[in-house]
């Protein structure tokens, strides 16, 4: 048998090595900073969850209270103690899913009934207009800073003369 270039010295014993563990660094790093990314994005999307809880649990709340409240929303409402026409609660704490939310009526003001469109004849109604806002914090999550105040107007017709 004839032995392939036996004159030569082989220079390159080793060179294989040296670019795999070369290739296999940069691999790893690349692995690193993917890494890092996706828990940032991670955070992102947890963020992003606790701000849509928050947002449903405010306008559940409102809602909520709208219901509790039907037919009660009259010129200062707000004012008269409960059981005698007044609101069932004037400020009210809801306790939805995963959260506190904090509602805090406000009447606006109280004047004409202006509907576009509407055709009420010699009715004169008047209209009182409500803002409710909801204040929703998460409790579980451990998100700091995360709350979100949410408003919601009412305007309620009422009779002529209603109001002042």
């Amino acid at each position: 048998m004839r032995q392939l270039n036996s004159r030569h010295p082989r220079t390159q014993r080793g060179a294989v090595l040296i670019v795999s563990l070369v290739m296999l660094a940069v691999m790893t790093l690349f692995v690193i900073s993917m890494l890092k990314t996706s828990v940032i994005e991670l955070k992102i999307g947890g963020s992003s969850q606790v701000a849509s809880i928050n947002v449903a649990n405010a306008d559940s709340a409102i809602d909520n209270f709208i219901a509790l409240n039907a037919g009660l929303f009259a010129p200062n409402f707000l004012s008269l103690p409960s059981g005698s026409g007044g609101p069932i609660t004037a400020s009210m704490t809801y306790t939805p899913y995963a959260g506190q939310v904090q509602i805090t009526p406000v009447q606006l003001a109280c004047g004409p009934y202006v509907c576009l469109g509407c055709q009420y004849g010699a009715m004169n109604l008047q209209a009182v207009q409500f803002d409710i806002s909801a204040a929703a914090s998460t409790l579980n999550f451990g998100a700091t800073g995360s709350g979100v105040v949410v408003h919601q107007g009412v305007n309620a017709p009422v009779g002529a003369g209603a109001c002042p």
